[in-house]
C-alpha cells in the first residue's frame, strides 16, 4: 500500500514534482499519476490507488479550485469519507465549498528546501496520517491565510491556531491627542502600542454575488462584536467604528491605529442555497501578519455554532475567557431556527437604516415573523420593544403613543424573562422603563445588571453611562461614557453622549472639545451644536452661544438655546418669538422649564416641570443635574419634584 497519494490538476505536475521528489527522499511511498503505465485502464488505477492510500495529500491551486478541476474536487471528497484527506495550497485560494472545514497548509512560493518550516509542516502531517498518530501542532510562527484578502494586509501566513501570553490591561483610544488629555482619554500612538487584548471586528465581505446578502454577511459580523465583548478581559472596538471600514482597501496597520486595536478579525461569508462558507482570519494589526485563521462550511441552520466557535477561537488564540467561564452564554438570548434567525438580521437592518416610519413598520413586521417562528427568540423580544418605543417617540401623536409604550413594556419585559444575563435584553428594558413608566429606579436596576455582562459594549456603556450622570452618578457614569469613546473612537454618538456627560459634570470646556469631535467625525450631528451653546452660555460666553445656538438643525433645541440666550443679551421681543414657536409643539414641557429658570421666572418652571410629567416626557431625569435648573435647586418645592424620580441618590 501506497503511503501518500497526490491528487492535483494535471497544469500544476512541474509545481508539484519537487514535492513529491521532497516526500521521497524523506522515506515515503509517493504515488501519483506520472506512474501510470501506457494502455493501463487509468481510471481504475486512479481509484485503487486513491482508495488504499494511507494519505491522500490534494493540492489546491488556482487550476483545482475551479469548475475544470472537477476530478481533485472529487477525489478529495472520496478521501474526505475515508479520513485521509490532507490538503495543502501552492496557491492563495479558498478550497471549494465542502472543503473548508480542515486547516489547509500553505506551501505558497516555495523553493524545494526541505527544511522550510512550511514544507516540514506537511512532512509531519503525513507521517502521522500514515502511522495513525496524533495531529501534529505545525511549526511555523506565522499563518499563511488560503482565502482571498481584501488587500489590508499581506496574504497568509498561517501557523499555529494559539497566540501566546497577549493580556494586558489599560484603555485605549484614537481620538486626537488633544481632545484625549482634555477630555481624560487615554491615547496611544496606535496599533503598535494598543493593549495586546484588544480586537476590532471588521464587517465581513459578502461573496455570495448578490448584494442583498449584505444583511447577511453583516449580521454575522454584529453578532461576532455582541459575543466577543462578553469575553472577560477582551477590548472589543464598537461596531459603528469597525463598520467605518466596510469595503476598505487600507492597511492593516493603518486601520488597528485608527481603531487603536492590536488584532483585526476579518473575514467574508459566502452562502449558496442552504450551504454557508465563513471564512475569518485573526491579523496582527502592527505586522499584518495572520497568527489565526480558519473556514467552516456549514449548513445554514449550524451558522449559530459557527459564530460561537469563531468566539471561542479568539478566546483561546488571546488568552481570555468568557464571564464566569460560562460557553453557553456565547448563544443565550438568540434562537436555534434559521428562519427566525434571517427575519430578525431583515428587521436590524431595516431599524438601523432609520429611514422613516415605514422603515420601522418594516422592522416591526420582520421581528414579529423572527418571534412567531421561535417565542423564545429574546433578542427578537428586545429589538420589538425598542421598535415600539421608536416608534412612539418619533412618530406617535397623544392617543397612540400609550399603546405603544405598553406594547414595548410587554415585550421588553418578555426578552428579560427569557434571557435575564442578555445585556441588550437588559438595556431595552431600561430605557422602555424611562420612555413607558418614568420608572427610573426600574431602569437603574436594569442597567447595573446590563453593565455586569456588557461592561465590554460600547453602546451599553454609552446608554449606562449618559443614564447615571443624568441619575446624579456622575463619577460611574462618566468612566462609563469615557470608556465607550475609548472603545468606539469612530462614533459621533459617543462623543455627543460623553459631552451631554461632561456638560452635566459642569466640565463645560471640555464638553465643548467632546462635541467638536461629534461634528468632526459627522458634520449634521444633531444637538451637538446645541449642547456646545449651553456650555458657552454657561461660561457667559453669550455671543459665541447664540451664533452656535443658530448652527443647530433640531427646531425644538435652537430654539430652547436661542429663547434663553437671547433674553440674557436684551434681546425680549425675540427670546418671546423663540419661546412660543417651542411651546407649539405640546412636548416640550421640560424645555419650557429650562426657559422659565433662566428668566428667573420660578412658578412657570415648576408647572412646567409638572406639565412634563403629567406627558411621560421622560426628559425629567435631566432635572437632577441639568446645569440651566440651577436657579431652582435651593428651592424646597424643586427638591420635592427631585424626588418624584424615584432615585434614593
Amino acid at each position: 500500500m501506497d503511503d501518500v497519494f497526490v491528487s492535483y490538476k494535471t497544469e500544476d505536475r512541474a509545481r508539484v514534482k519537487p514535492l513529491v521528489d521532497a516526500l521521497s527522499a524523506d522515506g515515503l511511498v509517493v504515488w501519483w499519476d506520472v506512474h501510470i503505465e501506457g494502455g493501463a485502464a487509468w481510471r481504475d488505477v486512479i481509484t485503487q490507488r486513491l482508495d488504499a492510500a494511507a494519505c491522500v495529500l490534494v493540492v489546491w491551486s488556482e487550476q483545482s479550485v475551479g469548475a475544470a478541476g472537477r476530478f481533485v474536487q472529487d477525489e478529495a471528497s472520496r478521501a474526505d469519507k475515508r479520513g485521509v484527506y490532507l490538503p495543502i495550497a501552492l496557491d492563495r485560494v479558498e478550497p471549494p465549498l465542502g472543503f473548508g472545514q480542515q486547516q489547509v497548509l500553505p506551501l505558497i512560493d516555495w523553493s524545494g528546501n526541505r527544511n522550510d518550516v512550511h514544507y516540514v509542516d506537511i512532512l509531519d502531517a503525513v507521517r502521522a496520517m500514515v502511522s495513525g498518530g496524533p495531529k501534529p501542532v505545525p511549526h511555523a510562527k506565522t499563518a499563511m491565510a488560503i482565502s482571498p484578502s481584501r488587500s489590508r494586509w499581506p496574504m497568509p501566513l498561517l501557523g499555529t491556531v494559539a497566540v501566546l501570553a497577549l493580556i494586558s490591561t489599560g484603555l485605549f483610544a484614537l481620538a486626537p491627542q488633544q481632545l484625549c488629555r482634555t477630555i481624560g482619554v487615554a491615547c496611544t500612538r496606535g496599533a503598535a502600542t494598543a493593549p495586546a487584548n484588544s480586537i476590532a471586528v471588521l464587517p465581513f465581505a459578502n461573496l455570495s454575488g448578490d448584494p442583498g446578502q449584505e444583511y447577511f454577511s453583516d449580521g454575522i459580523s454584529e453578532e461576532l462584536i455582541s459575543k466577543l465583548a462578553r469575553l472577560d478581559k477582551l477590548q472589543v472596538a464598537g461596531r459603528t467604528s469597525s463598520f467605518k471600514f466596510k469595503g476598505s482597501k487600507a492597511s492593516s496597520d493603518s486601520i488597528a491605529a485608527r481603531l487603536g486595536v492590536a488584532y483585526l478579525l476579518d473575514g467574508s461569508v459566502r452562502r449558496d442555497g442552504g450551504v454557508v462558507r465563513v471564512s475569518t482570519q485573526l491579523v496582527e494589526g502592527k505586522s499584518g501578519f495572520e497568527r489565526w485563521s480558519q473556514t467552516y462550511d456549514r449548513d445554514v441552520k449550524d451558522i449559530f455554532a459557527v459564530q460561537s466557535g469563531i468566539a471561542e477561537a479568539v478566546a483561546d488564540a488571546l488568552k481570555v475567557k468568557l464571564l464566569g467561564n460560562d460557553i453557553a452564554a456565547l448563544s443565550r438570548g438568540g434562537t436555534d431556527d434559521p428562519i427566525a434567525w434571517d427575519s430578525y438580521l431583515r428587521g436590524r437592518q431595516l431599524f438601523d437604516a432609520g429611514a422613516g416610519e415605514n422603515s420601522y413598520r418594516g422592522a416591526l413586521a420582520r421581528f414579529d415573523a423572527a418571534i412567531a417562528r421561535d417565542s423564545d427568540f429574546a433578542a427578537a423580544h428586545a429589538a420589538r420593544a425598542r421598535t415600539l418605543v421608536a416608534l412612539a417617540n418619533q412618530f406617535a401623536d397623544g392617543s397612540q403613543m400609550r399603546p405603544l409604550y405598553d406594547g414595548a413594556l410587554i415585550s421588553a419585559r418578555q426578552a428579560v424573562a427569557l434571557a435575564p444575563t442578555l445585556t441588550d435584553a437588559q438595556t431595552t428594558l431600561a430605557v422602555t422603563l424611562v420612555n413607558a413608566r418614568l420608572d427610573f429606579a426600574g431602569a437603574r436596576t436594569a442597567y447595573a445588571s446590563a453593565i455586569k455582562t456588557g461592561g465590554g459594549d460600547a453602546n451599553t456603556l454609552t446608554r449606562y453611562g449618559i443614564f447615571n450622570v443624568q441619575a446624579g452618578d456622575t463619577g460611574p457614569g462618566l468612566d462609563a461614557l469615557q470608556r465607550a469613546v475609548t472603545l468606539d473612537p469612530l462614533n459621533p454618538r459617543a462623543f455627543k453622549s460623553l459631552g451631554i456627560g461632561l456638560l452635566m459634570a459642569r466640565r463645560y470646556d471640555e464638553a465643548i472639545v467632546a462635541q467638536r469631535r461629534a461634528l468632526e467625525l459627522k458634520p449634521d450631528t444633531s444637538n451637538a451644536h446645541a449642547e456646545i451653546g449651553k456650555a458657552l452660555y454657561l461660561q457667559g460666553k453669550l455671543r459665541e452661544a447664540s451664533a452656535e445656538f443658530k448652527l443647530e438643525p433640531e427646531n425644538w433645541e435652537r430654539q430652547t438655546g436661542e429663547a434663553i440666550v437671547l433674553h440674557q443679551l436684551g434681546d425680549v421681543a425675540g427670546a418671546a418669538a423663540a419661546a412660543k414657536a417651542l411651546a407649539a409643539d405640546s412636548s416640550t414641557a421640560y424645555q419650557q422649564a429650562q426657559i422659565a429658570a433662566q428668566w428667573g421666572n420660578s412658578a412657570a418652571a415648576l408647572a412646567a416641570l409638572d406639565a412634563a410629567f403629567r406627558i411621560g416626557d421622560a426628559g425629567v431625569l435631566l432635572m437632577k443635574t441639568d446645569p440651566l435648573l440651577d436657579p431652582l435647586r435651593k428651592q424646597p418645592a424643586f427638591a420635592a419634584r427631585i424626588a418624584r424620580l424615584g432615585l434614593t441618590h
